[in-house]
C-alpha cells in the first residue's frame, strides 16, 4: 500500500507528527488529494525558533500565502538562534491579523519597542486568541510607550492564558493598568516585581484570574488587600518581605487550593504555618514551600536544624497531610545559609555543593531523594581540596535541561547526575586546570542531546577546549560575561576552531573575534553555520555614533557577504554583531 492510498484521516494523523517544515516540504506538491488535506484540513503550529535563513525565506514565500488560515500557534525569536527575524517576519508584508484562526502567539527576545507594539496591536483583531506569551523581551522604549502596550495586552478579549516574562514591564506600574480584563484567568508574571499595591490594582483589573505566578516586594504598611478574591485558586509566589503583609494576602484569597511558595530571611516554624494553613488556608490541598534563611547564630548548628524540624513533626504534617519537610545546608559556608522545603521538591532550580549536610522529617532519609521536577542545576565548588573524603547527603536529578557548573567538581557530584539524558545546555565556569578538561569531557560524554555550551570567563580559556569532542553540540558561546572577560580570537585560532571536533558541527557562533576578516573566514569555512553574533576588536562603532546613517562594519560586511544574509546589531548590546546566514545561497557563490 502506498501513503497516498491511506484514508485522509490516517494522513491527517500523520500529519500531527510532523512539523510544519518537514510536512510541507515532504507532502505538498505530489498531488492535488495532499494539497487540499494540507491547505484545508491540517492546523499549523509555525514555529521559527530554531530555523535556517534559507528555511524561513522558503516558508514565507511559498507556503504560508497558501496555509495562513490554518495557522493556530506561531513563535517568533529576535535571539542568536534567529536574529531579526520577527522584523525580517513583517516586512514580508505579513499582518499577524490575517492569520484570523491563530489561538496562541509567543514572542521571544524582541528588541524593538515597534516591532512588539505593532505585533500586539494586530492581535486585538484577533477573535480566536487565547494564549499570549512574551518571553525574554527587553528593549529601550518611548517613556510613555510601555503603558500603551500592557494596556493593548488587557485589550485582548478572548485572552485566557499570558505570560509575561523578565524584563518587559520593568518601568512598568501595574498601579496604571486602566483596561479591565475579563477573560484572562491564568496569569504568570516572571521575574517581574511588584508590591501590594501594585498587586491589588492587578487584580481589580484581573477580576477573573484563578492562576497567578508572581515575585511579590514588601512596600508599605498601608499597603494591604482591602477586597477578598474569589477566584484565585493557584499561587505560586517568591516573596521579599514581612510575614504580615504575606498573612493579609492570605486572608483575601480563601479559596486557594494550590499554594507554592518561596521566601527569604522569614523565620517561620512549623507550629506557625500550620496555624496559618487552618486559620487562613482551610481549603489548601497542595503545599509547596520554601525558605531561605540564616542560622540565628554560628554555633550548634545541627541542633538549631534539629529544633526547626521538630515543629514539623506534629500529627498534621506527619499524620493528616504527611507534608514533609528538608533542610539542607553548606557547612564550610562563611554565611551558614540554610533552605528547609517541603518534599518532593518541586521549584525549578537547585543550587548543589561540594558539601551538603541534610536532614529531614520523612520516616526513612533516603526517601524523596530522586528530584525529578528539577531543571535547572547549578552547582559551586567549595572543597579546595577534592581529594577529601566528603559523607555527603545524596540526591539525584534525572531530568537536568540546563547545568551551570564550576570546575573541578568532586567525584560524589556524579552520583546527582544519575542521568543527563535530557541535558539541552551547559554553562561552564573556571576551566582552567587538567581535570577540569577531564570532568567535563566525562559530561559531554554522558549529554546525548547536548545542543549548547557557554564558556564564561572565556579570556583565560585555553585552545585545548577544541581537543574535547561531542556529536550534539550544535551552539557555542564564548561571550556569556561582559567584553572584559572575552577572550579575542586571531586568524590561527580561528583556524583551530574551524578544524576542532566543536567547531566542525556548530550551527550557532557567539564569538570575540580580533580581525573583521575572521568573520568572512569562518562562515566560508564551515559549512554548518547558520548564525555568527560577534564582537571585533577592530570595530569602531560606538553608542555615541548611534544617529549615523552608514555603519562601516556593516557596509564593509555587505560587500563581501551574499544579499540574502541578515546584518545587524544587538540593540541593547551594539557592540554585538548578529549574522543570519543562508548558506546555501554562500556555498553556491
Amino acid at each position: 500500500m502506498y501513503f497516498e492510498d491511506l484514508a485522509n484521516e490516517l494522513i491527517l494523523n500523520i500529519f500531527e507528527y510532523l512539523d510544519i517544515i518537514n510536512c510541507l516540504h515532504a507532502c505538498h506538491n505530489l498531488n492535488s488529494r495532499l494539497n487540499y488535506l494540507l491547505v484545508n484540513h491540517h492546523s499549523y503550529n509555525l514555529d521559527f525558533r530554531n530555523t535556517s535563513k534559507y528555511t524561513f525565506d522558503n516558508i514565507c514565500q511559498q507556503y504560508i500565502p497558501l496555509i495562513s488560515h490554518q495557522i493556530t500557534s506561531l513563535h517568533l525569536s529576535d535571539n542568536e538562534e534567529t536574529p531579526n527575524l520577527p522584523k525580517l517576519f513583517l516586512f514580508q508584508n505579513f499582518s499577524i491579523n490575517q492569520f484570523f484562526h491563530l489561538q496562541s502567539i509567543s514572542l521571544y527576545s524582541i528588541q524593538s519597542f515597534d516591532i512588539l507594539h505593532q505585533i500586539i496591536t494586530h492581535c486585538n483583531n484577533l477573535l480566536f486568541l487565547t494564549h499570549l506569551n512574551l518571553i525574554k523581551c527587553n528593549f529601550y522604549y518611548p517613556d510613555n510607550e510601555p503603558q500603551c502596550l500592557i494596556d493593548d495586552i488587557w485589550r485582548l478579549s478572548k485572552l485566557t492564558h499570558c505570560i509575561l516574562h523578565q524584563n518587559i514591564l520593568r518601568k512598568i506600574q501595574l498601579t496604571s493598568i486602566s483596561v479591565r480584563n475579563l477573560s484572562m484567568k491564568y496569569l504568570i508574571l516572571e521575574n517581574i516585581t511588584c508590591d501590594m499595591k501594585g498587586l491589588s490594582h492587578l487584580l481589580q483589573y484581573t477580576p477573573c484570574l484563578q492562576r497567578i505566578t508572581l515575585k511579590l516586594m514588601y512596600g508599605f504598611p498601608n499597603q494591604q488587600l482591602s477586597t477578598p478574591f474569589l477566584s484565585i485558586t493557584s499561587l505560586k509566589l517568591v516573596y521579599h518581605g514581612h510575614i504580615d503583609i504575606l498573612m493579609n494576602l492570605f486572608h483575601n484569597t480563601p479559596n486557594l487550593i494550590s499554594l507554592t511558595l518561596e521566601t527569604s530571611d522569614i523565620y517561620c516554624n512549623g507550629y506557625q504555618w500550620e496555624e496559618i494553613l487552618i486559620n487562613s488556608l482551610c481549603n489548601c490541598k497542595i503545599f509547596r514551600l520554601k525558605m531561605n534563611l540564616h542560622f540565628r547564630n554560628y554555633d550548634n548548628i545541627n541542633e538549631q536544624v534539629d529544633e526547626l524540624l521538630e515543629t514539623f513533626r506534629t500529627s498534621f504534617w506527619i499524620e493528616e497531610h504527611q507534608w514533609f519537610v528538608r533542610c539542607d545546608w553548606n557547612p564550610l559556608n562563611l554565611f551558614h545559609h540554610l533552605t528547609l522545603y517541603t518534599l518532593p521538591y518541586t521549584f525549578k532550580d537547585c543550587f548543589n555543593f561540594d558539601a551538603i549536610s541534610s536532614k529531614s522529617t520523612c520516616p526513612n532519609d533516603i526517601d524523596y531523594c530522586s528530584y525529578d521536577h528539577v531543571p535547572i542545576l547549578s552547582y559551586i565548588n567549595s572543597e579546595i581540596d577534592l581529594t577529601n573524603d566528603l559523607s555527603l547527603f545524596s540526591v539525584h536529578f534525572p531530568n537536568i535541561h540546563h547545568l551551570n557548573i564550576h570546575f573541578p567538581f568532586h567525584d560524589n557530584f556524579w552520583s546527582c547526575l544519575s542521568s543527563l539524558k535530557r541535558l539541552t545546555s551547559i554553562e561552564v565556569r573556571l576551566l582552567h586546570t587538567d581535570i577540569a578538561y577531564f570532568q567535563l569531557q566525562k559530561l559531554l560524554n554522558q549529554a546525548c542531546h547536548l545542543y549548547s555550551l557557554n564558556i564564561y570567563y572565556s579570556k583565560n580559556l585555553s585552545m585545548r577546549l577544541f581537543t574535547l569532542t561531542s556529536s550534539s553540540i550544535r551552539r557555542l558561546d564564548f561571550i556569556a560575561e561582559s567584553t572584559s572577560c572575552v577572550r579575542y580570537f586571531n586568524h590561527n585560532e580561528c583556524n583551530i576552531l574551524i578544524n576542532a571536533p566543536l567547531g566542525r558541527h556548530c550551527e550557532i557562533l557567539i564569538i570575540g573575534l580580533k580581525n573583521r576578516s575572521s568573520i568572512v573566514n569562518l562562515i566560508s569555512a564551515m559549512p554548518t553555520l547558520r548564525s555568527l553574533i560577534c564582537h571585533c576588536k577592530d570595530d569602531e562603532y560606538t553608542t555615541w555614533n548611534l544617529s549615523s546613517v552608514d555603519d562601516e562594519l556593516i557596509e564593509w560586511l555587505r560587500i563581501r557577504l551574499p544579499l540574502t544574509y541578515e546584518i545587524s546589531r544587538n540593540e541593547k548590546q551594539t557592540h554585538l554583531l548578529r549574522l543570519w546566514i543562508d548558506q546555501k545561497i554562500f556555498n553556491n557563490c
